[in-house]
Parts: C-alpha cells; structure tokens; sequence
C-alpha cells in the first residue's frame, strides 16, 4: 500500500499504553508496542477516535494551525455548520461568522446553502440511478477510507458526489481571485473543522485530484480565539443567510432531512457503521435507496475536535434551525441543471486499498486460515487486549503475520510458566549450612 501522511499521531512521552484507543479504532489498526500506542498506518482512516477516548491526550489531530494563514495574502474560512453550535443558542451564525474575521480571516463563507443543494443532487442523481442499492454517502471521509480498505467491494455503491466543503472552494476560489486580481495560490481557504478525517481528505483525497481547500483547522484552536471576540462585538449587522436544511447536516440524519426520497437511512457510530456495512458486503440490506454513514456517534456535531458536549449542541443547533428558518430552497431546476453539467461530480476514480490477504496463493492462504484458526484455539477469548491487539481473533492474525508472537499473551506466557514449574526438579538442600 502507498505510504500516506496521517492526521493522527500518538505522543509517546504522553501514552501510558492503556489500550482504550487499541479497543476504539475500527480497523483494528492501533497496537501497543514496548508500553505505548503504534499504528499500522496502511489501516489507519484518520477517523480520530483514538483522539475521542485517549484520556491523556497522547492521540494528537494533525490539523493546521492559524500560523499557516501567513502564507496566503487572502484567508478565507469555511466553517462546518457544526462550529455555529458551539457557543449556545443566544450567539446568532453570523456573529460566529464575523467573529472568524476578528481572529485572522479577511473573509468568510456559509457553507450551509451548498449543503441544501447536496442533498438534491442526490435526489437527482437516485432517481437516475439504476444500482448497486444501496448508495452510501460520500461526506464522511472516514467511511470512504474504511470502504476503500475493508470493504473494496463496496466502492461502487459510494455515491459520486463531491462534498460541499470541496464545491464550494472550488467555485470560491476562482471567483475570489479575479475579484482581487490576485493568483489562486495566493488565496488560501480553510476549513474549519469537528474532525481529523476532513484534514485528511484535504491532504489526500480519494476522488478529487486535488484539494481546493489549503487545510482544515481544528474547532479546537478557533474556540477559545472566536469566544474572546464574540465578547468584543457590540451589534451584528446580519450579511448572511443561512439554509436551515444544511445547518442539519451538522448532526445525523440532516443529510437525509433535505432529500425527497422517502427511502433514505441515516447511521451514526463506528460500530454501527460497521454491522451495516457487514450486512451490505454479505448483500443482506438491498431495500434502502440511499444510507447516510457517519462514524461519529452523532455524526459532525460529535466529532472529536468539538468543545461543547454533543447533547448540548444539539439542542442548540435546533433552537439555531427555527431562528433561521425560511421557506425558502435551492432551485430545483438549477440543481438539476448543474447535475446535467456533471458539476458535482468526481473527478477521479476511487481506488481500494484492501487489507492484504494472509498469503499471496489461495492454497497458502488456506493453510494460513487453518493454522489461524489452530493459534486462536489456544487463545483465552478474554479480548483483553493486554496483549497490545484490540482481540484474540487480531492478536493470532498478528501472530499469523509475523507482528507477534504467542508469548505476547499473558495468558500463554502464564500456561508456560506454570508448566515450567511443574517440568522443574524439587529443590533439595545438598549441603548444611555450618555453626559458628
């Protein structure tokens, strides 16, 4: 597999080796080594919930930092609609909005209208379609890359539409630039984002040949910055509207909220992802046109670079909906337009980066499986992970590969000593020991 730069990373002065991260990650792509975390980085998605349950902040999200704004003679951010739920119901988007141009920005852009205009090209484009069912969406970065890796066969139900963040700063780009008069590369458009996996996708991206944003920067970083201006602004001249159908795409189930096809599922979750798309692979889940995957528990809001708690932002981002309600909606015949024009469209094939099989030859490969099957045998079950593998099942696979060795188990290594004892000759003292 190609060797990629990563959006995660551990801290090993930090890791205490406590394998909560080695149990979250989804494929299974995390181990500890020699006390602390490591990667098999061909696994990794990006997904960052290593960074949503390591308690010692030793699983890092590789974003870009403000610092790199110096770089660009224009900044421009495109904030997640999840960003507008973290500062409670009382702080109106476009405060939010001129706030980011308080802290470094020289303009902003609501991405909530393309959003909307998503969520008909997908209409569009299922009524069109003729298969394989069902179509998966393509938002949730982290859910491309665990197709593309564990379920290859999947890709061609990945539906091809370029995400929002990406439309936008295509078009924004250009047009920016020949209102300044200046070069694209000098303008610089960065997302401000809930997640590692987005600031992957920007570094690289499975269907685009390249990027048209110049990097994603964590909500993190921004919160504190943009909370301090909010506290500078007097009084908010509103320059923006704001589509409430793609401000409810900052949660699960707001991408399907915009569509008119009535059969449409939304899952949210990392184990749920995976038992949906197990049952896909197995050609099991053929009666929903259309699924929306996140791997958050709550899709974008729950990521792992927010702040506030996903419960309160959700009951803000719903007091945020009915202020900026309006009845109001994409054209339609523009939507359909554009799609005809191929304007959301890929630009380039997906390609899979399967697991490697066990063997290079189906014969070899079997024999492998037998003597898998034969390690795990001999394994407790316990799926303690103290082993450094997320589960015995991993662990004889590691074993298989050559990664580990069967005494890594502390169950084994403890059936051996017990055996190394009972095999050891009684102690006898040969000589006593002389009186003063």
């Amino acid at each position: 597999m190609e060797k990629r730069n990563h959006a995660v990373a551990f801290d090993k002065e930090k890791c205490i080796g406590c394998v909560d991260c080695v149990k979250a990650c989804p494929t299974r792509a995390i181990r500890v080594r020699d006390g602390v975390a490591t990667a098999m980085w061909e696994l990794c998605i990006d997904c960052g919930e290593c960074v949503r349950v390591c308690r010692y902040d030793a699983a890092l999200s590789l974003t870009s930092s403000r610092a790199e704004l110096k770089k660009f003679k224009y900044k421009i951010a495109m904030p997640s609609p999840v960003l507008y739920t973290q500062f409670g119901r009382q702080v109106h988007p476009d405060r939010v909005l001129q706030a980011l141009k308080m802290i470094g920005f020289d303009d902003v852009y609501d991405e909530t209208w393309m959003c909307e205009m998503v969520s008909a090209a997908i209409d569009t484009y299922l009524t069109e379609c003729t298969g394989p069912w069902p179509r998966i969406s393509t938002t949730c970065p982290a859910v491309m890359r665990l197709i593309t890796i564990r379920y290859p066969d999947l890709v061609e139900h990945l539906i091809p539409i370029i995400a929002p963040r990406e439309l936008a700063a295509r078009d924004l780009k250009g047009k920016k630039a020949a209102e300044l008069g200046l070069a694209e590369d000098d303008i610089g458009i960065f997302h401000i984002t809930p997640c590692s996996a987005k600031a992957e996708a920007i570094n690289d991206p499975l269907e685009l040949t390249s990027s048209h944003l110049d990097g994603a920067i964590s909500i993190r970083e921004v919160f504190g910055p943009i909370s301090k201006a909010l506290k500078e602004i007097d009084r908010v001249e509103l320059e923006h509207s704001f589509s409430p159908i793609g401000m409810g795409w900052a949660t699960g189930g707001g991408e399907i909220a915009g569509m008119r096809n009535e059969s449409v599922l939304a899952v949210n979750g990392a184990q749920q992802t995976l038992e949906v798309l197990d049952r896909i692979d197995s050609r099991q889940f053929r009666n929903v046109d259309f699924l929306e995957v996140y791997l958050c528990p709550d899709g974008c809001i729950s990521g792992p670079l927010t702040v506030t708690g996903r419960y309160e932002a959700q009951h803000t981002l719903a007091l945020l909906i009915q202020h900026v309600a309006s009845q109001s909606r994409v054209k339609e015949e523009k939507v359909r337009s554009l799609y005809r024009e191929h304007y959301f469209a890929f630009e380039r094939e997906i390609k899979t980066r399967p697991i490697q099989p066990l063997a290079p030859t189906i014969i070899e490969g079997a024999a492998k499986a037998k003597e898998k099957l034969a390690l795990l045998g001999q394994l407790p079950k316990k799926d303690c992970a103290a082993c450094g593998a997320p589960d015995c099942k991993t662990f004889a696979d590691d074993v298989i590969r050559g990664r580990a060795t069967m005494s890594e188990c502390v169950f084994v290594r403890l059936e051996e000593l017990r055996e190394a004892i009972a095999c050891a000759p009684m102690a006898h003292p040969s000589r006593k020991v002389p009186s003063e």
